[in-house]
C-alpha cells in the first residue's frame, strides 16, 4: 500500500495506465488477504527482515533512519505463490513506544516473532509475547534472526530458551525459522513457512458493522484527507457516508486502495488507504476512527456513559505482575486509541475475572472486542480483556460475573442478561450491544426468543403476556357483554408496567402484540377495541330484561319516545341508560336528538321512502314528508333534520334533495 505521500500521489497519475496492463494480463486482487504483525525486543532485526521479505524499508521517518530503530508504525506487503498477499505491520519494540506497538499488532492473523540469536530472549521479549496473546493472536512463526552473527550452537541455545518461553502460549506449536538477512540463510524457507500460513489463514468474519482505527492521516493536494488503517470490522465501499468517531462528523468515502491497488471496497482485517472529504487532515489522526452510520445510536450512548462490562485476564507469573487491586487506575490500549481507567473488580480466579471499566474518554468499543491493561505507575502490562457489554448505565457484572471467564456469556445469554427483568428489548439496540448481524442476532435468538416487530422477547413470557391480554378481553366480554371489546388503552394501561419498558417504548411493544393477535385471528379490531373473534354485543340476564321493555315501548310505527317514557321503567336510571346506549350503538334505536327516539326499524322505512319519493318526483317539502309519512310534523322534521346531519339530505330553501 502506499503509505507516504510520494508514493499514494504517484500511484493515482499511473492509475489508468496500470489498469489497463492488469486487463490485459489477467490480473486481480486476491480474495483475502493476510496481515502479518511483528513482535520482538528492539534491535532483534524485525525491520530488516520484512525489507529482505518483501524489498520494502518501514522505516519511513528521518529520525528512525537517523538512530537505526523503528518509532512509528511501517507497513509492506509481499506477493506469494499463487496471487497470494500478505500485509506486514512493522512494529516498534522499544519500550518507549509500546503504544505504537500496540495500535499495529491489532488485528492481525500470525505473528513474526522475532528473536535475534546474539542477545537471545530479553525483557520487550516477553511483554510482546504476553501482548500477542492477550489480544488474541493465537497463530504465527518464530524467526531466530541475526544467524550471521552467531554459532550453530548459539542458535540451537536461543531456540531451546524460545521454547520454554512459549509453552503453554499459542505459539507453542509454532515453526521455527533461523535466518539472516545480511547471507540471505533460512530466507526461502521462511517465505514458504509464511505462504503456508497464509494459506491457512481462514476468512475473518467481517462483523455488521465498519470501523477503521486510523494509524496515519495526511493530506495530499489535489485529493484532500488521507487516512489509513486496518479495518477492524464490517466493509466501506467507495461512495459511503461515514462517520468519524469522536467528533461524530459526518464524511464521505472518495477513493479506497490497498496493496497498491484501487479497490472498490474494503473488509475485516484488510489494510486500507481511504481518500475522504469532508474532514480536514488535522482533525482526525490516530486514535480517531471511521464507522458505519449504524453507528450512531452506539456512539450517542458512548459519549453519555463511559462504563463498559468486561472480562479480564492477569499476568501472573511474577511478583510485579500480580493482579490490580479493585478501584485501581489503569491505561486501556483499544484498537488504536488509549485512555486511563478505573477499574471495578469482580471475585478474581486464576487471573481471570468479570469487572467494569469506567474510562476517562469514550473509545469505540464492541462487545468481542479485545484490548491490553498497563499500569501506567509501574509502566507495564499487567493484563487484557475483552468487552462483554459497552456502555450500560446499570452494570450487569453480578448476572454474569459467575459464569466461567474469560469468554463471558454467550450470546443468548447475553441477551437474556440485556433483558433482565424485560418482557422485551429493543432488538435494533440489543444488535449493537451484541455486535451482531442480522443473520447472527436471528442464530443467537435460538428457540428461547423471537421477534415482535422492533422488539425481541423471551418466547416464554411473550406466550404468556399474549394469554393474557385474551384473557382481560374475555373477562370484559363478560362483564360489559353488550360493548364491542375492550379499549386498546384499557389494555396499555394494564400491561404496560408488566413489559418492564419507559412508557412510549411499552406502549410500542404492546401495539406490536396486538397487531400479532389481531393477524393470527385470535383477536378482532373493533374500531379503537379488542375482541375476541366470535363475540357479538348483546344484553344478558338483568340487562335483557331492561331491553326487551325498551324495545316494547315502540309497538306503534313512528311514534317517538322521549327520556321520560323511559323513566317510567321499573329499572334503575343506571341499567336504563346503560342498555338505551348499547341499543343506540347498534342501530335498535336512533336518537334523532337529545331526548328524543325513533326505532331503528322506522327510520330506515322512512329514509326508503324518502329516497323513492325524490328519485319519482324530486325534491320533497316537509309537509310532504309528513304525508309520506303518516306522522306529525314535528316528528317528519325532525327526521328530516336528522338526515340533513348525518348527510343524506340537503336543505335548499324549504325543499330537501338527495347529497350525491
Amino acid at each position: 500500500m502506499p503509505l507516504d505521500k510520494a508514493l499514494y500521489k504517484g500511484y493515482f497519475i499511473l492509475y489508468f495506465g496500470k489498469l489497463l496492463q492488469s486487463f490485459f494480463k489477467g490480473a486481480h486482487l486476491p480474495k483475502r488477504t493476510a496481515i502479518i504483525g511483528t513482535a520482538g525486543h528492539i534491535d532483534h532485526g524485525k525491520t530488516s527482515l520484512v525489507k529482505a521479505l518483501t524489498g520494502m524499508d518501514t522505516d519511513r521517518l528521518a529520525e528512525e533512519k537517523r538512530r537505526g530503530l523503528t518509532i512509528d508504525l511501517g507497513f509492506a506487503h509481499m506477493e506469494l505463490e499463487g496471487g497470494r498477499r500478505a500485509a506486514i505491520v512493522d512494529v516498534p519494540g522499544h519500550e518507549r513506544f509500546i503504544r505504537n506497538m500496540l495500535a499495529g499488532v491489532t488485528g492481525i492473523d500470525f505473528v513474526l516473532f522475532v528473536v535475534a540469536s546474539d542477545d537471545g530472549v530479553m525483557p520487550q521479549t516477553r511483554e510482546h509475547l504476553d501482548i500477542v496473546r492477550l489480544l488474541g493472536v493465537r497463530d504465527g512463526i518464530i524467526v531466530i534472526t541475526k544467524c550471521d552473527l552467531a554459532t550453530v550452537e548459539r542458535v540451537e541455545e536461543v531456540r531451546k530458551d524460545i521454547s520454554a518461553l512459549v509453552k503453554s502460549t499459542a505459539l507453542e506449536a509454532a515453526p521455527f525459522a533461523a535466518v539472516s538477512t545480511v547471507t540471505g540463510e533460512g530466507m526461502e524457507s521462511l517465505k514458504s513457512l509464511i505462504c503456508a500460513r497464509v494459506v491457512e489463514t481462514e476468512e475473518r468474519a467481517r462483523g455488521p458493522f465498519f470501523r477503521l482505527p486510523i494509524d496515519r492521516s495526511f493530506a495530499i493536494k489535489g485529493f484532500g484527507t488521507v487516512v489509513t488503517g486496518t479495518v477492524a470490522s464490517g466493509c466501506v465501499k467507495k461512495g459511503d457516508e461515514v462517520i468519524s468517531f469522536p467528533s461524530g462528523v459526518t464524511v464521505k468515502v472518495r477513493g479506497i486502495q490497498s496493496m497498491h491497488e484501487e479497490a472498490d471496497s474494503v473488509a475485516t482485517g484488510e489494510r486500507a488507504a481511504l481518500n475522504i472529504t469532508g474532514v480536514n487532515h488535522k482533525e482526525i489522526g490516530r486514535g480517531a476512527l471511521l464507522c458505519s452510520e449504524g453507528l450512531k445510536p452506539f456512539i450517542d450512548r458512548a459519549r453519555e456513559g463511559l462504563a463498559v462490562d468486561c472480562s479480564f485476564e492477569f499476568l501472573m507469573d511474577a511478583k510485579s505482575r500480580a493482579p490490580l487491586k479493585d478501584r485501581s487506575i489503569v491505561k486501556i490500549h483499544h484498537l488504536t486509541d488509549e485512555t486511563l481507567a478505573v477499574i471495578r473488580l469482580a471475585t478474581i480466579r486464576d487471573g481471570k475475572a468479570f469487572g467494569r471499566l469506567v474510562l476517562k474518554k469514550p473509545l469505540l468499543m464492541l462487545r468481542g472486542d479485545r484490548f491490553i491493561i498497563r499500569d501506567p505507575s509501574r509502566n507495564s502490562t499487567v493484563g487484557g480483556g475483552a468487552v462483554v457489554f459497552p456502555y450500560l448505565y446499570a452494570s450487569l457484572v453480578p448476572k454474569i460475573k459467575k459464569l466461567a471467564p474469560p469468554s463471558g456469556p454467550s450470546n443468548n445469554d447475553a441477551l437474556r442478561s440485556l433483558m433482565g427483568e424485560r418482557a422485551a428489548t429493543d432488538a435494533g439496540q440489543a444488535r449493537l450491544m451484541l455486535n451482531l448481524s442480522q443473520d447472527g442476532f436471528s442464530k443467537a435468538l435460538g428457540s428461547g426468543f423471537e421477534e415482535i416487530g422492533s422488539f425481541v422477547v423471551d418466547r416464554e413470557r411473550a406466550g404468556a403476556l399474549r394469554k393474557r391480554i385474551v384473557e382481560a378481553v374475555s373477562a370484559h366480554h363478560a362483564a360489559h357483554p353488550m360493548e364491542e371489546g375492550l379499549s386498546e388503552d384499557a389494555l396499555f394501561s394494564s400491561f404496560k408496567k408488566e413489559t418492564g419498558l419507559a412508557a412510549d417504548a411499552a406502549r410500542r411493544f404492546l401495539r406490536e402484540l396486538f397487531e400479532g393477535l389481531v393477524s393470527s385471528k385470535i383477536l378482532k379490531r373493533v374500531a379503537a377495541t379488542l375482541a375476541l373473534p366470535g363475540h357479538a354485543p348483546g344484553a344478558s340476564g338483568r340487562d335483557a330484561e331492561v331491553e326487551r321493555a325498551i324495545l316494547a315501548r315502540f309497538h306503534e310505527p313512528f311514534s317517538p319516545l322521549h327520556k321520560e317514557d323511559f323513566d317510567r321503567l321499573e329499572s334503575g336510571k343506571n341499567d336504563i341508560a346503560r342498555v338505551l346506549s348499547f341499543l343506540v350503538k347498534n342501530g335498535s334505536i336512533v336518537r334523532l336528538k337529545e331526548g328524543s327516539f325513533l326505532s331503528g326499524a322506522d327510520l330506515q322505512t322512512a329514509r326508503e321512502r324518502l329516497e323513492g319519493f325524490i328519485a319519482s318526483n324530486g325534491p320533497i317539502k316537509a309537509a310532504e314528508f309528513r304525508d309520506l309519512l303518516g306522522c306529525g310534523r314535528k316528528l317528519a322534521i325532525e327526521i328530516l333534520e336528522y338526515f340533513d346531519r348525518e348527510r343524506v339530505t340537503l336543505r335548499q330553501g324549504d325543499l330537501r334533495v338527495l347529497r350525491k
